[in-house]
């Protein structure tokens, strides 16, 4: 049985999407899954993150990035957030994905993930939909 889709509803705690793309902060949330038997060396990854790593993404106008882990239902999930404050998130992002460094990285961390399937073309992370927002 397939579940219908609930239409979004915006409104000042829920802001549209247009008007999140021109907020001066916008926030990100994402999940992914967690492979069980590489999550004690995601955690030590975690706990001293290359100072590259860091560099680029405030390099990057990432702000108050934070990584959360949850198990549901016996399986383990990862939950991200960040803000980003710069004027041109593509190219920033792209200036991310680019730097060797991160790429390396990258090699370490993607094999303790499990990607979603509803995560878009070329993601690792599944994009979260934004229902409330207080500051």
């Amino acid at each position: 049985m397939e579940a219908s889709k609930v239409e979004p509803s915006y409104g000042p705690t829920n802001p549209s999407p247009e008007a999140q793309a021109n907020a001066s902060v916008r926030r990100f949330g994402s999940v992914i899954g967690l492979d069980p038997e590489k999550e004690a060396y995601y955690r030590e990854l975690h706990a001293d993150v290359w100072p590259s790593v860091l560099d680029r993404i405030k390099k990057s106008n990432m702000r108050n990035f934070s990584i959360y882990t949850s198990e549901i239902e016996g399986k383990k999930f990862l939950f991200s957030y960040f803000e980003y404050v710069g004027q041109d998130f593509e190219a920033d992002m792209d200036a991310i994905a680019a730097d060797p460094e991160t790429q390396r990285w990258w090699k370490e961390t993607d094999p303790c993930q499990i990607k979603l399937p509803n995560r878009k073309p070329g993601a690792n992370w599944s994009e979260m939909e934004m229902v409330f927002q207080a500051d």
